[in-house]
């Protein structure tokens, strides 16, 4: 036996793991998101599984101590980890389908209840056999690398730090390079070559081992074809942060509309209408409204977008405010690009920046007439985005009579937790916090740096010339104006120490499931 090579396969498997685990995440976006559920589950459940494969290698290491018997479970990880890819659509499709998320449209308010327990079903069926095999590396190979008792605490430290500077590969090098440059399902095929031409060493031999691994390589040149098939698809792309997918639809009037979907596609993050002169309905038209809380919004300037996605909340501002300039924050490069190529970003007016909106709020040293907040699209809810600390810095942004705009995900008729937390975090810093009741799944706040009255808005409005977004709003938006949430004196303050935000929209959604 050679104490090399079984620890090469220690470092190998460790490595193994986590980029399954990385990668795995990638895996389950498309279908359940990227949510802080759907990530606990996905880790959750591997620790499980390596605890089992951590009884069971120890149990399999006293019975067969040999590293041919260790070098064979190797091996059958790594060709469940070379088809995980291959098999993972069909399965979590079917887990999603099976739980009632709907994957190609709107979903109701058991969203979040499908995505819990259709993440795990999809989990355990992808990961479990892959994952407890490799748990049984480090304690089988603590029994074969071991000489004496006396060294037993040496060798098995030795052993999992090996291990563990694995995982730390295994961690960064999907993140910051396999996935970028050949995709989640490469990533995968990478990663299982690996461990299978290590394992084939000790179960074929140096010559024959290597050789018989490579016949695996070609699966790198197979087409990768649809992640979620779904009509009138223009194009699909993985980023960074995202499953991105432009599809055509019709949306409300408009026959022939794009839109920018993310991840599971539960909402659509941006639209674009083919046919000029048809509005598109959507919560962009009142979220657009924020230059109406100004005195004069005709003096509107200088816009802060946080969320620019494919620009549609810019292109309504634009219409109405043609002198404006916007300034774009979106985390990610690929929807900036995204957006430039089949949406509105590519107009010389929106100023689109790649960096977290907080980071970009802190080292900026521009100042705005309305900032808008459009990051919050269920379930997703960046919480150092809500908090008192954060928009403490975004005050410091606005000008005199400045604006702030907040779309906050809601489910109409279940839980106003999260609605009431917002209110009562944004009053903490601004005189005056409006509330509208924008679309069935959106509530919108309003913050203005001085005291407005309540109907500043439709003032300002009614003196508004005609513009398609200001138009589809224009005959409703008095009886929109909500007034203050009941018992926001009492809601939780959200600070940078504690803001569940996503638990109260899981607890909105599991509310609304109820009903």
């Amino acid at each position: 036996m050679s104490k090399l090579h079984l620890r090469l396969l220690v470092f190998v498997s460790g490595a193994t793991v986590m980029a399954v685990e990385m990668t795995g995440l990638r895996l389950l976006a498309p279908f359940f998101g990227t949510s802080l559920v759907v990530t606990t589950l996905l880790i959750g459940s591997m620790m499980g599984f390596l605890s089992l494969g951590y009884w069971l290698g120890g149990r399999r290491g006293d019975r067969h101590p040999s590293l041919r018997a260790l070098c064979f479970a190797t091996t059958l990880a790594a060709l469940f980890v070379l088809v995980l890819p291959f098999i993972g659509q069909p399965v979590l499709r079917a887990s999603a389908s099976v739980l009632g998320l709907v994957i190609d449209g709107e979903a109701g308010g058991g969203a979040a209840a499908a995505t819990i327990a259709g993440g795990l079903l999809g989990t355990l069926a992808l990961f479990a056999v892959p994952v407890t095999l490799m748990g049984m590396v480090s304690p089988w190979a603590v029994r074969l690398d071991l000489d004496r008792v006396e060294s037993a605490g040496g060798t098995a430290g030795r052993l999992y730090a090996l291990s563990t500077v694995g995982s730390i590969l295994g961690s960064f090098l999907p993140a910051l390079l396999l996935i970028p440059l050949l995709g989640v399902r490469n990533t995968f095929v990478v990663a299982g070559f690996a461990l299978l031409a290590v394992s084939a060493v000790g179960l074929l031999g140096r010559t024959r081992g290597p050789a018989a691994a490579c016949l695996v390589l070609p699966a790198l040149l197979l087409p990768q074809g649809t992640v979620r098939p779904a009509d009138g698809l223009l194009m699909e792309t993985e980023s960074l942060y995202h499953y991105i997918q432009v599809t055509t639809d019709s949306y409300g009037k408009c026959e022939q509309a794009r839109h920018l979907v993310l991840n599971e596609g539960v909402a659509v993050h941006s639209v674009k209408c083919l046919e000029p002169g048809v509005e598109t309905r959507g919560v962009w038209g009142y979220v657009a409204a924020g230059p109406l809380y100004l005195d004069d919004p005709s003096s509107l300037r200088e816009v802060l977008i946080i969320g620019l996605a494919g620009g549609t909340v810019a292109r309504h501002i634009l219409e109405s405010h043609p002198q404006a300039h916007i300034d774009g924050v979106e985390i990610d490069g690929a929807v900036v690009e995204v957006g430039r190529q089949y949406f509105d970003n590519d107009d010389p007016r929106i100023t689109p920046y790649v960096m977290d909106g907080r980071s970009f709020v802190q080292n900026t040293e521009r100042s705005y007439d309305v900032i808008v907040m459009d990051a919050y699209r269920q379930p997703y809810i960046p919480f150092h985005l809500t908090t008192v600390e954060f928009w403490r810095e975004v005050r410091e942004r606005l000008n005199e009579q400045g604006v702030v705009v907040v779309n906050v995900a809601s489910v109409r008729g279940s839980s106003d937790r999260l609605l009431r937390m917002m209110y009562r975090t944004l009053r903490e810093v601004f005189p005056t916090v409006h509330h509208v009741t924008a679309m069935r799944s959106n509530d919108l706040l309003f913050a203005t740096v001085h005291p407005t009255p309540a109907t500043i808005a439709v003032d300002n409005l009614a003196r508004m010339p005609s513009a398609l977004g200001l138009d589809r709003i224009r005959r409703g938006y008095r009886k929109k104006i909500a007034g203050e949430p009941r018992g926001w004196e009492d809601a939780l303050l959200l600070t940078d120490d504690k803001a569940p935000v996503e638990l109260a929209w899981d607890l909105m959604a599991l509310d609304y499931a109820r009903k």
